[in-house]
C-alpha cells in the first residue's frame, strides 16, 4: 500500500496538470479569437470603402436574406434552388459597423466552419440593444458550404449600422 507521501505527491501531480491543462485551453482561446476577430478604428469613408470591397465579390448578387423595418429576417433567395458550386467555402465572414459608437470602428469576424457545426451557438454582431444575433438567420452549414461562395446578408438600419455576413 501506498505512503501517505506518495498519495500527496500524486494529488499534487493531478492537480498541476489540470492547472497546466486551463492555462492551454485558455491560451488557444485567446490565440484563436486574435486569429479571427479584427477590430480597427474607422472612419465613415474607410468604413464604406471596406464594406464595398467585400461587396464587389459578389456584384449584382442578391443576399440570401435580408431584415425588414422591424428586424425580422426574411428569406430573398433559398438556398436549396441554387446550384451546387465546385468551390467549398471554409469560412463565415462577418463584417459590421456602428457609426454612432466612439470610438468607430469596422469589427470582422471569420467564423470556421467546423465551429458553426458545433451546434446552434448564439453570437452577437454589435452590442448593446442593437446587437444583431446571427442564429435569427437559421444558417444551414451544409446548404452553404454546397452553394459555395454567397452572400448571405447585407444589412443597412436607417440609423447607419451595417452588417455583412458572407460565405468564402
Amino acid at each position: 500500500m501506498a505512503s501517505k507521501k506518495t498519495w500527496i505527491w500524486i494529488i499534487v501531480g493531478v492537480l498541476g496538470a489540470c492547472v497546466l491543462a486551463l492555462f492551454l485551453v485558455a491560451g488557444a482561446g485567446v490565440y484563436f479569437v486574435s486569429q479571427h476577430v479584427s477590430a480597427t478604428r474607422s472612419t465613415s469613408a474607410d468604413a464604406l470603402d471596406q464594406f464595398d470591397k467585400a461587396r464587389a465579390e459578389f456584384k449584382d448578387q442578391s443576399p440570401l436574406f435580408e431584415l425588414d423595418d422591424y428586424d425580422r429576417v426574411r428569406p430573398v433567395r433559398r438556398a436549396e434552388d441554387l446550384p451546387t458550386s465546385a468551390t467549398r467555402p471554409d469560412q463565415l465572414w462577418i463584417l459590421a459597423w456602428n457609426p454612432n459608437e466612439e470610438p468607430q470602428r469596422v469589427v470582422k469576424v471569420s467564423v470556421p466552419f467546423w465551429i458553426l457545426r458545433l451546434g446552434r451557438r448564439k453570437f452577437d454582431v454589435m452590442s448593446g440593444e442593437r446587437a444583431f444575433d446571427v442564429s435569427r438567420l437559421r444558417l444551414d452549414v451544409n446548404e452553404l458550404e454546397r452553394i459555395g461562395p454567397v452572400l448571405v446578408l447585407d444589412y443597412r438600419r436607417s440609423s447607419g449600422e451595417r452588417v455583412m455576413i458572407w460565405t468564402k
